[in-house]
Order: C-alpha cells, then structure tokens, then sequence
C-alpha cells in the first residue's frame, strides 16, 4: 500500500531524526522507514519505532504546557458560565408578564383578516 502525504511527512522528519541522532545513512534510514511502514523486520526497524514515539512524546510535551497554561482561564471560564445559568434559572419572572399562553399567541384574538 502506498503511504499517504501526512505519512510521508511523517517519514521525512523521521528519516532527518534517524540520520541525526542515530548516525545512519539517509539510505539506511529510508530503508528502515520502509520496512516499518510494510511491516517487515530490519536491523533499524526498531529505531523507527523509538524516534516515532520519541518525536510524539516532545509533541505531546509541548501541547500539554500550552493546555496547562490555558487552565485557568478555562475554569475561570467555567465558572462564570456556571454562574450564568444560575442566576437566568433563579431569576424571577418580569411582573405584568402572562404564562398561561404560548409565546405565539396574541392576546388580542386572531389577526383580521386583510383586504
């Protein structure tokens, strides 16, 4: 099966961390990436699979410290909707308002018929 765009992406940035960190060839490493991706076993393939998951832990890292630092706010956020629906479901109803009829209705009859 042919690899998708965001799989060969994925392949170039890991074939660059392969080479990098790991001092393979960039042939090696595209070798390694291949037979990973079929499912075959290499002397790299397992190389492969620890840059893969070393270059999703520093992605989730860094997302987790942006989450981290938006949580105040969220709660604060929540709070001050939690506070809003309190207040509008305790809140008295207007004076002089009618509850006994549906919104639509007119308390005037129905609309004259036009000419």
């Amino acid at each position: 099966m042919p690899m998708t765009r965001p799989e060969i992406q994925a392949a170039v940035l890991l074939r660059h961390r392969l080479v990098t960190r790991h001092g393979l060839t960039s042939e090696e490493a595209t070798i390694a990436i291949v037979q990973r991706h079929r499912g075959e076993e290499g002397p790299h393939t397992h190389l492969v699979a620890a840059e893969a998951t070393a270059a999703l832990k520093e992605v989730t890292a860094e997302f987790r410290a942006v989450m981290e630092a938006l949580r105040p706010a969220a709660e604060a956020a929540a709070a001050a909707v939690r506070a809003f629906l309190q207040a509008v479901r305790t809140a008295p109803h207007p004076v002089g308002r009618r509850r006994d009829r549906p919104a639509w209705q007119s308390p005037y009859g129905p609309a004259r018929p036009r000419r």
